[in-house]
């Protein structure tokens, strides 16, 4: 089978300096928490979308398809964004009796970005009447599979048992069936206090406990740096290293705390508009 998946260089940025907390997080009741706000915005000339050619099932997949790492709103708001807070010991609890799902529609994973609880089961799902095979690796200096399942029947669905995921971090997905384009991550998490951004590009973490904190935005790589091809079909794409970025923040008893990101594209490997 063929592989897509991100350089080595983007894994090892991505886990590097993913801020793993140095003890273990411990609940506890938050008590006159605090919320921080927050927006993701893209700054400078906005690039072209990345057009994928699907090649493969065009009935189902369609002939093209638009590269899912770059979502922006009218104003530049920056979607499937994650942010998070670095170093938290202890707060709040995780959501209980929440479902965590990974489906496939139209050719696409959705969500792009699903944020899930160390520990916790993942549920794959494909909701296409194409075969699909759903490839994922773990963050790390050399790509290692974490699970690898093909699902040929639409409505099939596959568990990955709770403890696959061994450590936090940003677990890339991919499909080897003929549909490269497709790409997810699974952001493994320590503790709660991470968050996705929306369509508008806005977030909110909310039950933070009072005191100060280090906040991240993480986005992972937008441009395509590499293919390979057999017969003239891309089979891997390969693309630059993710985003980072940190600010300081300050949460009072029972405040709302502002935070601003701005994502700065790297020059010389985009068509700008």
């Amino acid at each position: 089978m063929t592989r897509s998946w991100v350089m080595v260089g983007a894994i090892v940025a991505a886990v590097g300096s993913h801020g793993f907390a140095t003890t273990p997080y411990r609940a506890v009741d938050v008590k006159e928490g605090g919320t921080i706000t927050g927006v993701v915005r893209i700054s400078g000339s906005v690039p072209k979308p990345v057009m994928f050619a699907t090649g493969k099932d065009p009935d189902w997949c369609g002939t093209s398809k638009v590269s899912p790492r770059l979502v922006l709103d009218a104003r530049g708001g920056v979607a499937n964004t994650v942010v998070s807070l670095e170093g938290v010991t202890r707060g709040k609890r995780f959501a209980q009796n929440r479902k965590y799902v990974l489906d496939q529609r139209k050719c696409e994973y959705v969500p792009h970005i699903v944020l899930l609880p160390l520990g916790a089961e993942l549920g794959i799902v494909n909701s296409d009447a194409v075969l699909h095979n759903v490839h994922s690796y773990a963050p790390g200096s050399e790509p290692r599979t974490v699970f690898n399942i093909a699902q040929p029947i639409k409505g099939v669905r596959f568990s990955v048992k709770a403890g696959s995921f061994s450590e936090p971090g940003a677990y890339h997905a991919t499909c080897d069936a003929g549909h490269p384009w497709m790409s997810a991550y699974v952001m493994v998490t320590e503790h709660p206090y991470y968050a996705v951004t929306d369509a508008d590009g806005r977030f909110e973490l909310t039950d933070v406990p009072p005191g100060k904190y280090t906040i991240k935005m993480w986005h992972e790589g937008v441009a395509v740096t590499k293919t390979e091809t057999q017969k003239g079909k891309v089979t891997t794409y390969y693309y630059e290293a993710p985003y980072e970025e940190r600010q300081e923040v300050v949460v009072t008893a029972g405040g709302v705390s502002t935070v601003a990101f701005t994502l700065s594209l790297r020059p010389g490997v985009y068509a700008e508009e």
